[in-house]
């Protein structure tokens, strides 16, 4: 079977098999790797949540290069840049560290 690329979408087909996951890198990775889901999209963009965490990520498009974070509690939130959002590897809300720390 010959391999399939679809640049559209990104979808790559090889050997069968159907690889839906995201590029590593951006956004929705990231978001991913730090145990967000997607939520909503609407003509704003897209929200994504932990809402076991208690956090909210909320950004333009998928080629969007800033980000906005929020804890879901407290409506504290933080724009970062996806470059920056690479770096994290926690996020901690009011609802995921309390005032423990």
């Amino acid at each position: 079977m010959a391999d399939i690329e679809n640049t559209t979408d990104t979808a790559l087909i090889t050997g069968g098999v159907l690889d839906l996951r995201p590029a590593k890198g951006g956004i929705v990775y990231e978001l991913l790797r730090l145990g967000l889901s997607f939520d909503h999209k609407d003509e704003t963009g897209e929200s994504w949540a932990d809402y076991m965490k208690g956090v909210t990520a909320l950004f333009a498009s998928r080629d969007a290069t800033e980000i906005t974070v929020s804890d879901i509690d407290t409506k504290d939130s933080k724009t970062v840049t996806l470059d920056q959002l690479r770096q994290v590897t926690e996020i901690k809300t009011w609802r995921s560290a309390r005032a423990d720390e």
